[in-house]
């Protein structure tokens, strides 16, 4: 038995739905595995046995190799530490067999025999690309790697059974997607003023999806996640769910005496939303220690409630356009300069704040240096920062704060002030960069997530993604970068993040110029490519219109339109090759 890796390739990666989920009628904190299980997946005794009709069993006579995979799908069902896959083992290895050692999915399981049936023994060479890896609490880990092992088929009692296998659980995403489904837990960004989602992977045979994701939410923020987001909840404490005769779903949580007022909300809008996104609808009764959560809200919750931490909400700012270096505000029939300040600047790249009227650019032109500079259109503005070459800047989660690459490689956080417009830089310390191996490593695109802690890089044409972090001396530093762009190799050239969460990617790939990508990298989508030009420049979306700057002009895809695989250019701009600019 033995794993390789092959050098990156080219190849596109279908949707993958997967899961680990820690469900039950009661769980704690920290609750990620069944009580003596080595098992990522942790599903309790309150969920019922999935309906054997639908997972594959092994049949009387079956030939081995169909066995073997009938194997692999009945491995995608997880319960009672994979029963369904363990039919298909001699006793011997069902009592050796380690299933949560380890959890491949592969793009597809080629079987070849490895020789003829001898002495009733015969050994089958299994390859396959594995396009990820799945952890403890349902996170997805995207990779692509060559990979091959051996199974051992032996006859037990005139069957065929595997007779020798690795510890470690292998399947085809086309039947993990059958089995799995992807969800959104909510923590907290350190301000305590966004909700962050944490992108999980839950079993979907399941009597109580609300169940399992309570148990994700007590266990607490998971993988590149765990010091980047914050969860009230207290280490110990633990959570009850049902759903009560007047159609409430309720929560009940004990050990949380030490949380103030403010707290609770944050924990209410945690669960709320965490559920609500999911649909599991409400309303929702949420009890601490055996009263109500929080004193804000009399009876049960409903999103309107805590909709101050909608994750899903929308600035509703129309588009705005750079053209030829000038900003411009976008209407149906026309296009007119933004006045204020940024009139008679020659703009090179330009973000706006998700709030009120504040915008930051980067202007210059030829050998001369690039200036940050940050302001309301009807102030004054400041000079933030100065460099040979700075990327396009990025807002977080509020108009305090923005993000730059200066000359390619040092990431700067520039911190605003909302009274006196003054600004503060430093340096995140992007160190994990270095880890990539990668030479000569650019930065040439760096966007902040709207809840100001998820960021999407390309470096060197490759598209990666990160968290921002803090240390315990106030200090920002980026956490380990994911590579999720693996079908494009390093053709991309913009990137930016849609409502939805995903991430829009333009490449110079002429047969595949806009792709959609999964946070986590589980989900690879090429977009529509009728009327479209590489090179792709520039993305941005709002609701269900996507922008993309190509060779020629500014385009845009509305799901609205009745031929939504065509993009056309945006009218006031036709022949105008502007950039889009939208606030998250």
């Amino acid at each position: 038995m033995n794993s390789s890796r092959n050098d990156k390739q080219r190849v596109q990666l279908r949707t993958i739905l997967g899961a680990m989920s820690c469900a039950g009628v009661f769980f704690a904190a920290g609750c990620t595995t069944l009580p003596g299980g080595s098992s990522p997946e942790a599903i309790s005794s309150y969920v019922p046995t999935p309906n054997a009709e639908k997972v594959a069993t092994p049949e009387d006579g079956q030939p081995a190799d169909l066995l073997l995979r009938d194997f692999f799908s009945a491995s995608a069902h997880p319960l009672s530490d994979h029963e369904a896959a363990r039919a298909f083992l001699t006793a011997r290895a069902n009592e050796n067999w380690d299933a949560g050692k380890e959890t491949l999915i592969m793009d597809r399981i080629d079987i070849k025999s490895e020789g003829a049936v001898k002495d009733d023994h015969i050994t089958y060479r299994v390859r396959g690309n594995v396009v990820g890896k799945l952890g403890t609490g349902g996170t997805f880990e995207p990779e692509y790697t060559a990979y091959e092992t051996t199974y051992d088929m032996a006859k037990s009692d005139g069957q065929w059974r595997i007779d020798n296998l690795r510890d470690m659980t292998l399947m085809d995403r086309s039947d993990f997607m059958r089995a799995y489904q992807a969800q959104s837990i909510y923590f907290v960004e350190q301000g305590g003023t966004a909700l962050v989602p944490d992108r999980r992977w839950v079993y979907s045979r399941q009597q109580s999806l609300g169940a399992s994701l309570i148990s994700l939410l007590t266990a607490g923020p998971q993988g590149e996640l765990t010091n980047a987001v914050k969860s009230v909840i207290p280490e110990g404490a633990t959570a009850q769910t049902q759903r009560n005769q007047n159609g409430e779903f309720v929560v009940d949580f004990t050990g949380l005496t030490s949380l103030g007022p403010k707290q609770r909300e944050i924990l209410a809008a945690q669960v709320v939303w965490t559920l609500a996104a999911n649909e599991v609808r409400g309303p929702y009764s949420l009890n601490a220690d055996g009263t109500e959560l929080s004193d804000k809200v009399q009876g049960a919750w409903n999103v309107g409630d805590v909709s101050q931490f909608d994750p899903r909400a929308e600035a509703s700012t129309p588009l705005r356009a750079l053209v030829d270096g000038t900003l411009v505000n976008v209407s149906d029939t026309n296009y007119k300069s933004v006045q204020g300040w940024v009139q008679g600047q020659h703009i090179e790249s330009v973000d706006a704040a998700p709030q009120d009227d504040v915008v930051a650019i980067v202007s210059g032109r030829g050998d001369e240096k690039r200036k940050l500079m940050v302001g309301g259109l009807d102030d004054q503005p400041t000079t933030a920062t100065e460099a040979k070459s700075l990327s396009s800047p990025s807002w977080g989660s509020s108009q305090n704060t923005l993000y730059t690459v200066a000359d390619g490689r040092k990431v700067l956080r520039i911190s605003r002030s909302t009274t006196t417009g003054e600004t503060r830089r430093e340096e995140v310390n992007a160190d994990a960069i270095d880890k990539l191996g990668i030479e000569h490593a650019t930065i040439s695109v760096f966007r902040v997530s709207k809840d100001g802690t998820h960021v999407v890089m390309l470096i060197n044409g490759r598209v990666f993604v990160s968290v921002l972090k803090q240390g315990t001396a106030g200090d920002y530093f980026l956490g380990r970068p994911k590579e999720i762009g693996y079908p494009l190799g390093d053709t991309a050239v913009a990137a930016d993040w849609r409502a939805d969460g995903s991430i829009l990617v333009g490449t110079r790939a002429s047969d595949a110029p806009v792709w959609s990508f999964a946070p986590d990298g589980s989900q690879a989508t090429q977009l529509p490519s009728r009327n479209i030009s590489a090179p792709v420049v520039a993305v941005e979306s709002a609701a269900s219109t996507m922008y993309a700057t190509d060779a020629r002009a500014l385009m845009r895809l509305n799901a609205g339109d009745t031929d939504s695989q065509f993009w056309r250019e945006v009218p006031p701009l036709q022949g105008k090759r502007g950039i889009p600019v939208l606030p998250h």
